[in-house]
Order: structure tokens, then C-alpha cells, then sequence
């Protein structure tokens, strides 16, 4: 619910703000795992549980909005609430602000089984995800359930069907590296949080090599996470899928990303 209407005011123009924890014992029993947004008029969306807690997080989103930058804030709990969230007399929970252009946005460059699970985590995760493919067959919404499904031309021409911004963290999986380089071509030149490949080591120096033969700038090729993913060792899909995630939460969180925070508790 909260993520459909983040994408309802969008496509109206309208300022918000989401709301999420971002402590462990942030939660309450009452509280919507997609956090809560909140617009001029107050909330709109989700629920951090009820309360003066609540009603407190609702004023501090309503100064936010307009900002265009995320920050993390601390917030005292009243007493009676510290029971249901199981916290010490006194304690604070710390809560992510995020304008909604801030809002980082996964998209995924080929509708295969790997963006599938990529989907999944990434909405988890809290990220707006776009699935792109030139095949009607593997780009269809009712495989990427919440997910923007855009079908393209060959991978052609891509920016007239995305409107890609500083908050966008691009994976090129698509289904042969022909295309992965149609892709790359337009991506590289983009300014994005992250941009990485789906591509084995052993293979790397050539692709790269390749790509700089068909006048990509070196510089800007280096940039990329080939392959992407953290080295956790990862084998199944599902596997894969998470060490790109988490690649692309540490990279922009704790790196150079443009949604970064400055510094993270994990």
C-alpha cells in the first residue's frame, strides 16, 4: 500500500516523505512493514505503530518535506508505548526520513529468472523497482508483482522510456552480452548511485576491453561493479540476488552513492 501510493504522488508531482525504522526494536505490533508516508495533508499511507510515537514522526516528516534529502533521526518514546516495543525506561528509536525523489530506485535490465528474485529483495529492501526487457514473454507484470514493467525496442533509445535520476541503482542481466552492451553504452554515460553487471571474473577484462572499443570512456567503465554482487560466495539465484542488493546498500549508504547517510549503525 505504502509503496503504491509513493508512486501515485509521484506521477502527480506531489511532495512526500516515507517514514522508516531504522532500529531493531523500532517496530510495534501494529506497525505496516512498508513504514509510512506522509504528504502535506499528514499521513497518507502505513503506520508506525499508533500513538504520540506516531504522531511525533508525522511532524518531523511534514518539516521534511520539500528537502530532497534523506536523514536519520532520533526520537524519545513515551512511556507507555515503551512496553510494546520492548525498550528500556528512556530509550530513543531512530527512524529514516526519505523525501520521495530521494527514494532509491532498483532497475533491473533483463526480465529473467535473476530479476525476479532481484524484485523481491529489492522491494523488500524498500526500493521502487523497474523490470526492462525488449520480449513480451519474460516482461510481464504478473511476474514482477509491484514492480514498473517497461518493454523497449531491442534495449534502444532508453532514455525516452525511463527517467533515470541520481537515486537510480542499475543491474544489466540481460540474456546474452550483445545486449548487455547495447545497454551499457547508454547506462554508462548516465549519473546513477550504481551501476553493475552480471558477468563472470574470468570474463571481465574483455568485456571491459570491448566496451572501451566501441568509445565508452575508460573512467566511466570503471566506475562499474563487474561483476556485481558482494563475494559471499553466492550460488543460487536467490543467493546472487542478495549479495547485489547488499552490494548496492553498502556502495550507496557507506560509499559514493548518492543516497548515502554519512554513516550506518550496520
Amino acid at each position: 500500500m505504502v509503496m503504491e501510493e509513493i508512486e501515485r504522488l509521484l506521477r502527480e508531482g506531489t511532495p512526500g516523505v516515507r517514514v522508516r525504522p531504522a532500529s531493531v526494536r523500532a517496530a510495534a505490533p501494529a506497525e505496516e512493514s512498508g513504514g509510512m508516508l506522509v504528504a502535506a495533508e499528514g499521513k497518507v499511507a502505513g503506520g508506525i505503530g499508533g500513538g504520540k510515537l506516531e504522531r511525533e514522526l508525522i511532524s518531523k516528516a511534514s518539516e521534511a518535506l520539500g528537502t530532497g534529502v534523506s536523514r536519520r533521526i532520533a526520537v524519545g518514546v513515551p512511556p507507555e508505548e515503551e512496553k510494546a516495543r520492548m525498550m528500556k525506561p528512556g530509550g530513543k528509536l531512530k527512524f529514516l526520513l526519505e523525501p520521495l525523489p530521494a527514494i532509491p530506485v532498483l532497475c533491473v535490465f533483463g526480465a529473467g529468472a535473476l530479476a525476479e528474485s532481484l524484485a523481491r529483495i529489492g522491494r523488500a529492501t524498500g526500493f521502487r523497482v523497474v523490470v526492462v526487457d525488449d520480449d513480451p514473454i519474460f516482461a510481464r507484470e504478473d511476474r514482477f508483482p509491484g514492480a514498473r514493467v517497461v518493454l523497449t525496442e531491442a534495449f534502444r533509445d532508453l532514455e525516452s522510456v525511463l527517467e533515470v535520476g541520481r537515486s537510480w541503482c542499475l543491474v544489466v542481466a540481460t540474456r546474452n552480452h550483445r545486449r548487455d552492451q547495447r545497454v551499457i553504452k547508454q547506462a554508462a554515460l548516465w549519473e546513477t548511485a550504481y551501476l553493475g553487471v552480471l558477468c563472470g571474473k574470468d570474463k571481465k577484462e574483455a568485456f571491459l576491453d570491448r566496451l572501451e572499443g566501441e568509445g565508452i570512456p575508460r573512467k566511466r567503465l570503471e566506475r562499474m561493479r563487474v561483476p556485481a554482487g558482494l563475494p559471499i560466495g553466492a550460488a543460487a539465484l536467490e543467493e546472487i540476488a542478495v549479495s547485489i542488493v547488499a552490494e548496492i546498500v553498502q556502495t550507496c549508504r557507506v560509499g559514493n552513492g548518492d543516497w548515502g547517510m554519512g554513516n550506518s549503525s550496520r
